[in-house]
């Protein structure tokens, strides 16, 4: 029995081989740390620890590097709910908490990469698959629950204008809203913003208190979902 050839190493190489989905995630990992003016094909290379010609032999350039980079992020969004909404007596039921499963993950997807949002709310989806399944599976759904076809496009649209904001909002500074001392101008506005920041900490408790940066974040996200539910369940025949 010979052992290993000349000219090769035993056992598996020291480094995974380099492919498209590598390269997104470490893509990723350089948009969170230096944001999308970061993301050059030679920084890139260096995270990676190969060449950039290397990169050439997976990515067309830094177009269809974006393309991955938004591939791998709509990839972590869940619409699997979709899949089990049917027209029928329960449709409306389904369709309402296919839609929230889908919201809040798609929400926290892109809570985790901010920078990532005006990029990819403006990104046309030809090119990435992944991006187009998750789309398909949330248009069957919509589908098969009775909203017309013609409707689809704007419930989704309709949401995920809504979906980017309030993913935003989660890093908007607690404050925002907030008067400095001794002005006393937009008197309505100023009350309106006590009150309700007054009944959000009267509610605080150590169970349910909100993981987000910004503590004002989820009842606005919350009624504003509850909106988008209802008004495209009365698109249903």
């Amino acid at each position: 029995m010979t052992g290993p050839q000349p000219g090769r190493r035993a056992g598996r190489p020291a480094k995974p081989l380099l492919n498209r989905e590598l390269i997104a995630d470490a893509a990723l990992d350089l948009v969170t740390a230096d944001g999308t003016d970061g993301l050059t094909m030679k920084s890139l290379a260096g995270r990676l620890g190969v060449s950039v010609s290397s990169l050439y032999n997976h990515i067309a350039g830094k177009a269809d590097l974006l393309t991955s980079v938004q591939d791998a992020v709509m990839s972590r969004v869940d619409a699997s709910a979709f899949d089990s909404v049917a027209d029928g007596p329960d449709a409306a039921d389904t369709l309402a908490e296919a839609l929230r499963t889908w919201s809040h993950s798609y929400r926290q997807v892109f809570a985790d990469y901010p920078s990532l949002v005006p990029l990819i709310a403006t990104m046309p989806v030809s090119g990435a698959p992944a991006t187009r399944r998750m789309y398909d599976t949330v248009a069957a759904g919509l589908l098969a629950a009775g909203v017309p076809s013609a409707q689809v496009v704007p419930v989704i649209v309709a949401f995920e204008s809504f979906l980017y904001g309030s993913a935003m909002d989660v890093h908007a500074p607690a404050g925002i809203f907030g008067s400095r001392p001794g002005e006393q101008d937009a008197p309505a506005f100023r009350a309106v913003v006590e009150s309700f920041t007054a009944q959000v900490d009267a509610g605080k408790d150590a169970a349910s208190s909100s993981a987000s940066p910004n503590p004002y974040a989820d009842q606005p996200f919350e009624w504003g979902l509850d909106a988008l539910v209802s008004r495209t369940l009365t698109l249903l025949g």
